[in-house]
């Protein structure tokens, strides 16, 4: 019997065994198929302002990788700090760190190795350059950082010009000329970065002169900082100014020039803990910031307060306590506006419109680089014609992304959409919804073309899809005013009618003193709004209250604030069904009133309080009796009216949140005996205490789940061995 059971369990170790080597494999293997590094995604608008990543048709896909060995090169492309497409489909490749620059033709066959000479024929060494730029003309302009100065070569690499730092009383002393970006606009201004400068970038005119510095980045300021401000100009001495630390704004590190002639500029990392805001920025004339974003509402936002990244950071090459912060370290635009950006961090490459929407993003890696269209140290992109080009300089290579049909077909009929050909892209955009169903812009797209041509139905339901409320709400209004136009009589003999009815019906009751209602506690709850003071005094003395109707009302309460979240109409709704979570509803309404019942009881039981728990919970539920009937009505409402009248129903809820916080405290005077100085201490102790219950549930509840956490663990750790 022994050895049978033995043979059992040798058994049996054997099944585990191999049963446990089966899922690591399956493990494994699952960790190998899953979502590639280069998967394309955007991020899909939701109810309430929120966003979620989404995967995507391909917009740009990788095709090929150059390296020194496929150009024919001895060395390696080591160094590599830039990378820029001409007008001319010339292709040049800085590698700044080892002095050479090399051209490539348009098909990214080598063209030469650019040997950069001076007048007398000497090689001019450009060690640790970062930037290149070539004109229309051929003119090639390298930002030599670690010499201080801009070479001006012609197209054979003889150095025609260098700009060295201006002098001009416009130079700070303390100024730091180290150049690591050049770009030029169509009238030929020259506009340079200098690295760590916070000055904006250094204009120069078609002649090269030094003009003043141009767009610098603003520092981001709260109502508190500006009263820190004004207090310390107010204290201030020598001393304290002496000690104070100044804030500066973020230097720009890359920079390009729009069609239409304004400068793009991308900040990169401005926290090494959080992605921050206004990464990216548009320049206008004056400097200052031009680039907003439209949100669902139609709303316009300045860019400086959008997050163009990830909400959250990023883990590097799988260290799990290693989270760094996104870092856009290149940008450039296409020839129809739309803005390219290179995330350092990851890897990515983001797609945004000219009103800030992210078209699509794809690239990634997160520092492993070791297949096509993923990266090691992504360093610097460029457009060359309608492909991306992406430097990496630790692999060496430089990746070229192809523009698929797809992301042709967005491109252009986004395009067309921004510009206001909305008839003229309907076609595209179903094209577009054919291969992707679920790309919101279509959706919109389509929205907005059957607005114009006046099919109101279908722009309901495209922008119902596509989560757009301006056109919804356009569409809405036409149909309400349609509808008010063809029964405009019959709604006003209805509502003579309805008026007439309800005034015969009071004169009625009035001269014939009828009852409609007899039940004294039923008659005390629905007299509440109208005589506050005489029912709770009712409640009170008269012991009128009752638990059941208050239970009622509590349920009623519940019940309209769901509806309110999930019933609404759309331009109403800030709430996805798939983001509902109907326990916070809960919470914030039974939980709320019995935390408040509970907490008035104790508290106010220390303060002479008269009334009992009983009493407590049923004039509260009362009071919320204007509440209750408010939110229901709003609900309906909200299924009929346009977005305009949401200053109606806002302000009027405004009110009824007043009306029945007068009834609560008319509710606890009464019940408690109190006077209204009394009331109004015993209330904020009330309150504070609800928030120190709550902060010391939340406190236990982290607690609980890192207990199960380490339960959990201690019996993995155990099953293993």
């Amino acid at each position: 019997m022994n050895n049978k059971k033995k043979g059992r369990r040798v058994g049996l170790k054997k099944t585990l065994h191999t049963l446990c080597v089966i899922i690591t494999f399956a493990a494994l293997f699952s960790l190998t198929v899953s979502a590639a590094p280069t998967d394309s995604y955007n991020r899909q608008d939701q109810p309430g302002g929120n966003s979620v990543p989404v995967i995507t048709r391909e917009m740009h896909t990788a095709t090929q990788s150059i390296t020194a060995a496929i150009l024919g090169l001895d060395k390696p492309l080591e160094g590599l700090t830039d990378i820029f497409s001409g007008e001319d489909g010339t292709i040049y490749i800085l590698c700044g760190k080892r002095s050479r620059l090399i051209q490539l033709n348009k098909d990214y066959t080598l063209k030469k190795e650019l040997t950069i000479k001076d007048q007398d024929g000497n090689e001019a060494d450009f060690t640790g350059a970062q930037g290149i730029y070539a004109d229309k003309n051929k003119n090639i302009y390298i930002a030599d950082t670690s010499n201080a100065r801009v070479l001006i070569t012609d197209s054979d690499g003889l150095i025609k010009d260098i700009w060295e730092v201006p002098q001009s009383a416009l130079i700070p002393n303390e100024f730091l000329y180290q150049p690591i970006a050049i770009d030029m606009d169509n009238k030929g201004y020259v506009y340079i970065l200098s690295n760590g400068s916070y000055y904006g970038s250094l204009a120069f005119s078609p002649q090269g002169v030094f003009m003043g510095f141009f767009g610098a980045n603003t520092v981001k300021a709260s109502a508190l900082d500006t009263m820190a401000f004004l207090w310390d100009k107010i204290t201030g001495n020598d001393t304290k100014r002496a000690a104070s630390v100044k804030t500066l704004p973020y230097s720009f590190v890359d920079l390009c020039i729009d069609p239409d002639g304004y400068m793009v500029t991308c900040t990169g990392s401005l926290n090494p803990y959080e992605n921050g805001e206004g990464q990216i920025r548009k320049i206008g004339p004056d400097g200052s910031n031009i680039l907003y974003k439209r949100n669902t509402r139609g709303n316009s936002v300045s860019s400086s307060i959008v997050n163009f990244l990830e909400k959250r950071l990023v883990v590097r090459q799988n260290n799990l306590s290693h989270y760094i912060a996104q870092d856009i370290v290149s940008i450039n635009v296409n020839e129809k506006g739309f803005i390219y950006a290179l995330d350092k961090t990851n890897g990515t490459i983001y797609l945004y419109d000219g009103e800030c929407n992210l078209l699509n993003a794809f690239g990634g890696g997160l520092g492993t680089g070791r297949q096509l269209g993923v990266f090691n140290a992504p360093i610097s992109l460029t457009l060359h014609e309608s492909s991306v080009l992406v430097a990496d300089s630790s692999n060496n290579s430089i990746t070229v992304f192809n523009i698929t049909d797809y992301g042709s077909l967005v491109l252009t009929a986004q395009s067309m959409y921004l510009k206001g050909d909305y008839t003229e892209a309907k076609l595209l955009w179903e094209q577009v919804l054919a291969e992707d169903s679920g790309n919101q812009f279509a959706y919109r797209g389509l929205a907005m073309a059957c607005y114009s041509e006046g099919n109101i139905e279908a722009a309901l339901d495209y922008a119902k899809a596509g989560l757009d409320y301006t056109v919804y709400d356009l569409a809405w209004q036409t149909i309400i005013t349609d509808f008010l136009a063809r029964n405009f009589i019959w709604i006003f003999i209805g509502a003579i009618v309805l008026i007439a009815g309800i005034t015969t019906l009071l004169v009625y009751i009035k001269k014939r003193k009828a009852v409609l209602i007899t039940n004294p506690k039923i008659k005390t709850v629905l007299a509440v709004p109208f005589h506050p003071f005489r029912s709770f005094e009712e409640l009170k003395c008269k012991k009128q209250g009752s638990l059941i109707i208050a239970a009622a009302l509590t349920t009623l309460l519940f019940i309209a604030f769901m509806m309110s979240a999930t019933a609404s109409g759309f331009l109403f709704t800030d709430v996805s069904p798939q983001q509902y979570n109907i326990f916070y509803t809960l919470a914030q309404t039974v939980g709320l009133l019995l935390l408040w019942t509970i907490s008035n009881w104790l508290i106010c039981s220390m303060f002479s309080g008269k009334g009992r728990l009983r009493e407590i919970f049923t004039a509260t539920a009362y009071s919320l009796t204007p509440l209750i009937i408010f939110t229901f009505v709003r609900v309906i409402l909200s299924n009929f009216m346009p977005f305009s009248g949401t200053g109606f129903l806002n302000g009027l809820q405004t009110a009824v949140w007043v009306f029945t916080f007068f009834l609560l405290c008319i509710a606890m005077i009464t019940v408690h005996e109190y006077d209204f100085f009394k009331f109004f201490l015993t209330g904020i102790v009330v309150v504070f205490f609800m928030i120190l219950v709550v902060f010391i549930l939340f406190m236990i509840s982290i607690l609980l789940m890192q207990f199960w956490d380490f339960i959990k663990s201690v019996y993995e750790e155990i099953a293993y061995r």
